[in-house]
């Protein structure tokens, strides 16, 4: 494995999605400033998600026949670009633009997986891959902290500002410490390739080895998307949380994912492989949806919160391991892409859902009976079982693709060679 490239990429993401997460708690707060409606709000998180969707593929794609780098350096600038309007914002419309220009861009996470695909062995990818998801949970941690006391003491429009200065960073780095990881014959061959990259979707379905694993990553997204919205009011109406107190427990949540990215993920893939610790870590989230509300008091909750993260923390760096090794390296960034888009999707679908079903069935009264602190009326735990229920059909999905040989892929690069499947 080549760390030095696989270091630049980590910096890179991790200051992108630095920026990301000094915006994502203030966005609605923002939205309201120029008289949004909470379904306008609901739609501007949405309008991030749905461009990534489309996205996602198409910079996959693109990396495929041009580079990593050159993806990665636009989609970095654009960002930049995004968050600039994002703190000029005078109305909703320039809002929205803002937010569906940084969904267009930040869908290079594809290009970035692709990348460590290029420059590490098969036996060292779900390390590489903890690297990317690494990122993700520290930006999420810490961008959330520093982008509060701006947006607080500054003005909402401020964490855009900063967020814009992070990215400009991270595409400097980008254009002077990253080499290209692609070689110009696999460019070559990628470019024969027609057709719009969302097209590719049919033929990966086509495949039983890889249609299992992106129907499951769907189905995961969607499951932990309930949890992930509804937490902000789950712990309001159990335990009386605040926006601070919320923001504590997503912190310790990326605190989780990032410890099971940086020391368990290497370890124990290597000693058990990817789709045994896949097995594992789902079950591991499934189980802990329902610890959550069945927890009689917050240190009790507190306990269980690891449980998911984990699970979670395991299970993304996998699930794109085993997409990666199963496709040809000349259709890694495509592939890749697709699994991203189906996620983006996931995550602008859930939320919509999970809302109706947390203000439409409330907690029964025998459940809420063995609480130890009283919730409010208005407390619904059917989000997070449904949540267990989705994660629980993606299981079934993922065991059924993992049990099948599957066979080496059809090129090689000369970092990957073909392997056997470890299942």
């Amino acid at each position: 494995m080549r760390k030095a490239p696989l270091v630049v990429v980590f910096l890179t993401v991790f200051i992108d999605l630095l920026g990301f997460g000094m915006i994502v708690p203030l966005l609605t707060i923002y939205a309201t400033k120029f008289d949004a409606s909470p379904f306008q709000a609901g739609l501007l998180v949405a309008s991030y998600s749905l461009a990534q969707f489309v996205f996602a593929p198409i910079w996959g794609h693109i990396s495929d026949r041009v580079g990593r780098k050159p993806i990665l350096t636009l989609t970095l600038a654009g960002n930049a670009l995004a968050y600039g309007v994002y703190a000029l914002s005078h109305d909703l419309t320039m809002l929205f633009v803002s937010r569906t220009l940084s969904g267009v861009f930040a869908a290079n996470i594809s290009t970035a997986q692709a990348y460590v695909a290029d420059v590490t062995t098969p036996e060292n990818r779900a390390k590489g891959m903890g690297m990317i998801g690494m990122a993700f949970g520290l930006g999420f941690v810490l961008g959330p902290a520093m982008g509060g006391p701006l947006g607080h003491y500054v003005g909402v429009w401020a964490p855009g500002a900063a967020a814009a200065v992070l990215s400009t960073v991270a595409c400097v780095l980008c254009v002077m410490r990253l080499d290209e990881s692609l070689t110009p014959e696999l460019r070559a061959k990628a470019q024969k390739r027609a057709g719009h990259p969302i097209l590719a979707l049919r033929t990966a379905l086509g495949r039983r080895e890889i249609a299992g694993l992106l129907g499951f990553f769907f189905f995961l997204t969607f499951g932990f998307a309930n949890l992930e919205s509804m937490a902000p009011l789950f712990l309001r109406d159990r335990f009386g949380f605040n926006e601070a107190e919320t923001g504590y427990v997503f912190a310790y949540i990326g605190v989780c994912i990032a410890f099971a990215q940086v020391f368990l993920i290497g370890r124990l893939s290597k000693k058990y492989g990817e789709a045994k610790l896949l097995r594992f870590a789902l079950w591991l989230i499934v189980v802990g949806f329902q610890l959550y509300w069945l927890s009689p008091n917050l240190w009790i909750y507190l306990l269980f919160v690891p449980l998911v993260a984990i699970g979670m923390g395991l299970s993304n760096p996998s699930v794109a391991t085993l997409i990666s090794r199963r496709t040809p390296p000349d259709v890694q960034g495509r592939t890749l892409g697709l699994s991203q888009s189906l996620g983006a999707l996931a995550r602008a679908l859930s939320p919509g859902l999970a809302g109706w079903l947390y203000g439409r069935y409330p907690t029964p009264d025998v459940v809420a009976g063995v609480y130890s602190q009283a919730a409010a009326p208005g407390l619904s735990i059917v989000p997070l079982v449904w949540g267990g229920i989705v994660i629980a059909v993606g299981i079934f999905l993922a065991r059924t693709c993992l049990s099948l040989t599957v066979p080496a892929p059809a090129a090689a690069s000369r970092n990957t060679p073909p392997v056997p499947n470890e299942v």
